[in-house]
């Protein structure tokens, strides 16, 4: 299995993805580049969010949450 297609696979299961989960689930140290092959290879839209938290340095951070959008 690809990393698009086991990326592609978890939106169609949980709706999401950040960097942080792709990492941790499927070692994909990129998931930007990912994403931009699923919106290129197949016929999807995959919203991007921002949400924002603290990290283990008590600084606040961003990231990006990958959503796939289901209406369209």
């Amino acid at each position: 299995m690809t990393q698009e297609e086991r990326v592609f696979t978890h939106l169609q299961i949980w709706g999401t993805i950040t960097n942080a989960q792709a990492h941790e689930d499927y070692g994909i140290r990129h998931l930007p580049s990912v994403i931009r092959d699923i919106k290129k290879n197949r016929e999807v839209v995959i919203d991007e969010e921002w949400a924002e938290g603290i990290n283990r340095f008590n600084e606040k951070c961003r990231w990006k949450i990958y959503k796939l959008d289901r209406t369209a």
